[in-house]
């Protein structure tokens, strides 16, 4: 499915996000507390974006983009290239068979791919398997933890607005369709605070982002 929207998946994340989206981005790569030198892990990455503001925000780093959908890597590897970045590789997979050995990355970060991992459990426990102990992960994800009337607006606004316009533009109704149901019934930050302690993190912490549209889970192994 991610293959097949690729072409227009940028630019419909900035229209329906409006530019929030970046700030999250970025608010989250802060919270990293990135350092030279430093490997960096960013699962489900998609087009690059998380990958990217944490070349922006510090240079020296190494990432590497990791994602089951090869289109989307065809794109991140372009603007990279665009930007001068060099510092990366990219890896075809799924969070659910990282293929790396045990404690390979210093940091790593997902942004609103948990949703589509097919085994949530098993890929938070592959997560926490390759980073370094004292390491930290940083997530990114939409959640039901809204007061009922920016709830009710923001549901009204999947169902209405993204689905429908996410769909005529790339062709994919389906693609849309699927995505507005996925943040409709995922779980809440409390149940997923519960299965990421449950994967043997020491710290989980979480953040509310923009009225409780998003959190931002913290979590060091």
């Amino acid at each position: 499915m991610f293959n097949r929207i690729s072409a227009t998946y940028d630019r419909l994340n900035r229209l329906f996000s409006m530019g929030v989206d970046r700030m999250w981005r970025k608010q989250a790569v802060r919270s990293l507390e990135l350092q030279s030198g430093m490997r960096v892990l960013d699962c489900s990455a998609g087009t690059g974006d998380m990958a990217f503001e944490a070349q922006r925000q510090c240079p020296g780093v190494h990432t590497t983009l990791f994602d089951p959908a090869p289109n989307m890597l065809d794109i991140a590897r372009s603007k990279a290239e665009r930007r001068g970045i060099t510092q990366y590789d990219l890896r075809v997979g799924a969070a659910e068979a990282i293929q790396f050995d045990d404690e390979s990355f210093d940091r790593y970060m997902v942004a609103f791919g948990i949703r589509n991992f097919r085994d949530l459990e098993l890929g938070m426990n592959e997560l926490r398997r390759v980073l370094k102990p004292g390491g930290k992960g940083v997530i990114l994800e939409f959640t039901p933890d809204r007061s009922a009337i920016i709830d009710r607006v923001f549901k009204t606004y999947m169902w209405w607005v993204m689905r429908p316009v996410g769909g005529a533009v790339s062709s994919d109704p389906e693609a849309y369709k699927y995505l507005a149901e996925t943040i409709q019934r995922f779980p809440s930050s409390t149940r997923l605070m519960e299965i990421f302690q449950a994967a043997g993190y020491s710290r989980v912490e979480a953040q509310p982002l923009s009225l409780g549209i998003a959190t931002r889970f913290l979590l060091t192994k």
